[in-house]
């Protein structure tokens, strides 16, 4: 980059509003009176909390020809027990590309307060005590153990990091594993030279989000690329930006039923370059468009010019693959049921080829890329227009859909089209049929790579699984006999299509048996569909039991009850991700058993969920003879926001207290 002295103005993305707060703490500065809380009212469970986390990125002037980044961080935590002692290990990353290019620690110190005899006695950590180990060909990690840590120690650290990768400013996490009384970030930028793309997220609002513009001066030094070289030093004047955001109280992100990912609500800042301007006439765009990515893709060995590259080696087997198939449709299903039947996945995560499309396709192995880049490439030699299309898996975390940031995809499938017809394919699932994809790729959309970079919406909304669970009772001499069945949605079939292909069906009788309040004698049980991933899998099954005693409560949904609600939280900081909507009915039809009288009935209700939302209805009639029930729940999407949290959980709370509720017989004497 020798030619740094000839940048001048650009523009930098960055749009703020006006606050003032100011930071709690000074560095260093611990008194008696800090040790005195013995819980915080922010999470007064909490083993450890995070009392205050500063952070700083600027720009430096470099003495390799170019910048240099600079990074500080000062944080203090209260450990408030046994429990808590793991905070109390750090580890630093930091980025290496070879030995003469890698980012560097300094002005490191650590320290352990303890209160003792009223006093604040500081231990201070042993700098020796500060390791190095690799952590991959690319990161090495500095890891240290706080001395004299106690219940009710307060530590602190601080350090610099000095990184030649001036093109990563680094982002902030403000919010993690821990509560976080006060967390702060400032970053300056010379943005007459660098252009950043930000990226916000997180539902916690800012009590600091301000933004000053400056003035500063560069001083760079150019030593050349070898020792004949002269040194050269100059300056470089820009205007700045700076950047200052903080949040108070921030509440530890903790797993909660029915979410994608928790990176994805974590309050976060993050940054991508868009483009350094080194003069008028010389620009460096580093982000680019979907289409310059596409085609940047279609360049790589591993990627475009694998599945591009004639791949004749397979003419033949492709002719016995599609033999008698009479349309496009059945020829393309063919070529995708053999990948799906006979290929193994070894690994569910990937872009790119790991080998070749040849050995992947001889071996009948590979991972979720090899497999369907390898279908890719076998209908593309069929004449089929078809295209990788790649994603973000559900556990992966939401991908930006107008930025291109490709290391933010973790998934291919193909995409094919079949007459009017385009279809989504994943041969890498055994379970799943053709023009189905797994549930953990329904997260928010995919990304065509061809000519025409498309987006594809993959929104859990679009999805509706439907359940239905009958029973039928019927007295048979001194017992009840019944048959139940139930016919699975497509993600639940494709689970029970994995938990069958494991176990004998019997055994699967045993494991049934044992959720049961009561002990049912369960027989010939018969599973529909199981090889036929497209169709929906049906479980029939006849079971037995009676009763015996005066008074007999009965549940009449013990089939298919839910027991608990799976909002347990009392509140909650993110959206509810549901795979997909659903509908699920159970239906009872049961004569009244021999000798006894319906004492009491559950009453029948029906409830709406934020009016066109949801609804659970409980219908229920008897007479002397017979007991009719119709229990439907309906969830009409799949997403639903914190403000919403609260409806939703008292909704399944209704659910589960009335589904169990229970019918009264009473023996006729």
């Amino acid at each position: 980059m020798r030619n740094i002295r000839t940048l001048v103005y650009v523009s930098t993305l960055f749009f703020f509003l006006s606050a003032t707060a100011q930071s709690p703490l000074k560095y260093g500065v611990v008194k008696p009176e800090d040790f005195a809380p013995t819980v915080y009212s922010i999470d007064s469970n909490a083993d450890a909390v995070v009392l205050t986390d500063i952070g700083s990125s600027s720009f430096e002037g470099g003495v390799t020809g170019n910048f240099s980044l600079v990074y500080k961080e000062q944080k203090r935590m209260r450990i408030m027990n046994k429990n808590g002692f793991d905070a109390a290990t750090i580890k630093i990353m930091l980025y290496i590309e070879n030995y003469a290019n890698e980012e560097k620690l300094d002005n490191f110190e650590a320290v352990t307060y303890n209160l003792e005899n009223g006093q604040v006695v500081a231990t201070k950590l042993d700098k020796a005590s500060l390791f190095k180990d690799k952590y991959d060909d690319n990161h090495i990690v500095r890891k240290f153990t706080f001395p004299n840590i106690k219940e009710g120690s307060i530590i602190e650290y601080r350090y610099t990091v000095i990184s030649p990768y001036y093109t990563h400013l680094r982002p902030w996490d403000f919010q993690a594993s821990l509560p976080r009384l006060w967390s702060e970030y400032t970053v300056t930028i010379p943005n007459e030279i660098f252009d950043y793309v930000m990226f916000k997220q997180g539902y916690h609002p800012y009590a600091i989000d301000t933004s000053t513009s400056g003035y500063e001066t560069y001083n760079i030094v150019d030593r050349g690329t070898s020792a004949s070289d002269r040194s050269e030093s100059f300056s470089l004047h820009s205007k700045t930006i700076t950047a200052r955001w903080a949040m108070k109280d921030v509440p530890a992100l903790k797993p909660e039923k029915y979410i994608t990912s928790l990176d994805n609500y974590r309050a976060r800042l993050e940054f991508q370059l868009k483009r350094i301007k080194y003069s008028e006439s010389h620009i460096v765009e580093y982000m680019g468009d979907w289409y310059q990515l596409t085609e940047k893709l279609m360049k790589f060995d591993d990627f475009g010019v694998a599945i591009n590259a004639g791949n004749g080696w397979m003419g033949d087997d492709l002719k016995k693959i599609t033999a008698g198939a009479t349309d496009d449709y059945s020829k393309a299903k063919k070529v995708y049921e053999y990948f799906r039947d006979n290929f193994t996945c070894t690994s569910h995560e990937g872009l790119y080829v790991t080998t070749t499309l040849k050995k992947a396709f001889d071996s009948k192995s590979g991972s979720v890329s090899d497999i369907n880049l390898l279908l890719v490439a076998a209908l593309k030699h069929l004449n089929f227009v078809a295209e990788p299309a790649i994603l973000s898996t559900r556990d992966n975390g939401v991908a930006n859909e107008m930025y291109p940031l490709i290391n933010r995809f973790n998934y291919v499938v193909c995409h094919v089209q079949v007459g009017d017809h385009s279809y989504l394919l994943d041969a890498s699932d055994n379970k799943m049929g053709f023009g189905k994809l797994p549930e953990e790729t329904y997260n928010g959309s995919a990304r065509v790579i061809g000519e025409i970079p498309i987006l594809i919406t993959l929104s859990p909304d679009s999805l509706k699984e439907t359940k239905l669970t009958s029973l039928f009772a019927v007295n048979e001499d001194d017992t009840i006999s019944a048959t139940l069945s139930t016919q699975y949605g497509d993600f639940e079939s494709r689970e029970m299509r994995e938990k069958l292909s494991k176990m004998q069906p019997d055994d699967y009788l045993k494991e049934v048996k044992q959720s049961y309040s009561f002990d049912p004698e369960l027989s010939n049980i018969e599973i529909d569909s199981l090889k036929i991933p497209e169709e929906p899998l049906g479980v029939k099954y006849d079971l037995k039991f009676a009763f015996s005693d005066d008074i007999v409560y009965f549940n009449p949904v013990f089939a298919d009850v839910m027991k608990e609600n799976p909002f347990k939280s009392a509140e909650r900081f993110y959206p509810v991700e549901m795979p997909a909507c659903t509908d699920d009915t159970y239906l009872l039809n049961m004569e009244v058993p021999k000798g006894y009288k319906v004492e009491e009935l559950p009453k029948s209700t029906r409830v709406m969920l934020n009016e066109d939302e949801g609804m659970f209805e409980y219908i229920i009639q008897a007479n002397a003879d017979h007991i009719q029930l119709r229990c439907r729940t309906q969830i009409k999407k799949a997403t639903f926001e914190p403000e919403d949290y609260e409806t939703l959980r008292n909704f399944f709370a209704f659910i589960v207290q009335k589904e169990g509720e229970q019918i009264v017989f009473k023996k006729i004497k």
